[in-house]
């Protein structure tokens, strides 16, 4: 088996070539393909010319038959074969080559069928990429657990990129799914760099920072501008990340693994910059964890997280809401009227009487070692795209309350609160969970520890005396 690289392309429908002797020749010709230096044209065993350049390059031309072709006449087309046992002079000869095939030959149509080279530099690569990949989700996964909590990525992910995870997280599941938290490790290349920028944004860019200003009226307002550039977790990201041009080369990074993936043509000059951009942002992810035990968030630096991040979830609702009436819109087009009276409504929606409004069942969680009581649970109105509602301090302690009043639970867990009881209505878990925090540390909620009728503990959340 050869170990030379190869570079093979299907050549159709020249100007002016007609066998496979005039094509070699038209070739060896080009002082631009060979930089001026003469090739030697000799033939092979079975008597056909075939060319030999320097450092053991050789090229070789195959005749293809087009008789047979059913759609289009073609006069003549040719597989043209290059082989080198060497990286180094076949990777810019491809680039010449081309050129001189497609502005000197005018071929009509120029395929590639074996690219040896571009392979080389996408395993090269591959390595290099993962290994900068699995060192940002490193970084995230103990960064924002120390900082955020358990429920890290509810809080810090998207409701797009958390759709997106579950979806693969049904589809791609494995041996090591059934153990651990999977979440981080279905993020797309891209979303793990989003989690880095969103948190380097806010006031470190100066039109942001003037945009602000210029809307400043009080000198409380000029206070809590400088206490939002000076705090620590701003000062952080900007110093170990923005100031570093991270989203640029992360950006740059993704460019090179996406065409790693879909398996696209390189040249050396991407194998360097991939090379010079994993070293770069090695480096920068390291010295960023390292420092990970400075920073301490203040209330006032946790509120500015969940502003930032509800900013997001807001975004996307109106692109959410965009897609779900465009898609009602199309469904409408196609169904009559008559079909839309016959449609019965679904069991669990209950239309009040006298009136249009719809309003869906929540249904309470089933708690073992309980004796299943018959009540009426509240109704809840069914509004946003699922996961795109931005709740506020006020609907979280109204919520609580009720939660509190349920007749199948004497307690509410923190869990079950967030991600299942308001998450069913319709609210973002993320921005939900940090403002839950954010009261707990006010003190407008209460964190206590609560034993289940099983014997574990549970995090569980209720309203302080007299609130």
């Amino acid at each position: 088996m050869s170990s030379n690289f190869i570079f093979e392309l299907l050549c159709i429908d020249p100007d002016d070539i007609s066998d496979q002797r005039g094509f070699i020749h038209a070739i060896s010709y080009s002082n631009d393909v060979w930089n001026g230096k003469s090739p030697i044209i000799t033939k092979d065993k079975n008597g056909n010319d075939f060319i030999k350049g320097e450092s053991g390059l050789t090229v070789s031309v195959i005749n293809v038959d087009t008789s047979k072709i059913l759609t289009d006449l073609v006069e003549a087309a040719f597989v043209l074969r290059v082989e080198s046992p060497m990286f180094e002079p076949l990777e810019p000869f491809r680039q010449r080559l081309l050129r001189h095939l497609s502005e000197k030959l005018r071929f009509a149509h120029l395929r590639v069928l074996q690219d040896d080279i571009s392979s080389e530099i996408a395993n090269q690569l591959y390595p290099k990429i993962n290994a900068v990949e699995n060192l940002l989700r490193r970084y995230l996964i103990k960064f924002f657990f120390q900082r955020v909590g358990m429920s890290w990525w509810e809080v810090t992910a998207t409701p797009k990129m958390i759709e997106k995870v579950k979806a693969r997280q049904r589809n791609r599941s494995n041996q090591f799914s059934y153990f651990i938290n999977s979440d981080i490790e279905f993020a797309d290349f891209d979303d793990l760099g989003l989690l880095i920028y969103k948190q380097s944004t806010g006031f470190n860019e100066p039109e942001k920072v003037l945009e602000r200003l210029t809307s400043i009226e009080t000198l409380e307002e000029l206070r809590e501008l400088k206490g939002n550039l000076e705090g620590n977790y701003t000062k952080y990201f900007k110093t170990f990340f923005r100031d570093k041009n991270f989203e640029r080369l992360w950006k740059e990074m993704s460019k090179i693994r996406n065409k790693v993936a879909h398996q696209a043509t390189f040249f050396h000059s991407e194998l360097r910059k991939g090379i010079e951009l994993s070293s770069e942002l090695t480096s920068i992810i390291k010295e960023a964890e390292s420092h990970i035990d400075e920073i301490v968030l203040s209330l006032k630096e946790k509120q500015a997280i969940h502003q930032a991040a509800a900013e997001v979830v807001r975004e996307e609702q109106e692109e959410a809401a965009v897609q779900q009436a465009h898609e009602i819109n199309n469904r409408s087009a196609h169904v009559t009227a008559q079909e839309e009276v016959a449609t019965p409504m679904p069991a669990t929606v209950e239309q009040k009487e006298n009136s249009g409004e719809y309003r869906v069942k929540l249904t309470g969680p089933k708690i073992i070692g309980k004796i299943k009581l018959e009540h009426k649970t509240n109704t809840y109105r069914d509004t946003a795209p699922p996961g795109y509602r931005v709740i506020t301090a006020e609907e979280i302690m109204e919520e609580l309350h009720e939660a509190l009043h349920l007749n199948f639970t004497t307690y509410v867990g923190l869990k079950w609160f967030v991600t299942q009881y308001l998450a069913n209505k319709g609210y973002a878990i993320g921005t939900t969970y940090s403002l839950v925090n954010i009261l707990i540390e006010q003190t407008h909620i209460e964190l206590y520890d609560y034993e289940s009728p099983e014997g574990y503990m549970i995090k569980a959340v209720r309203l302080p005396v007299g609130k």
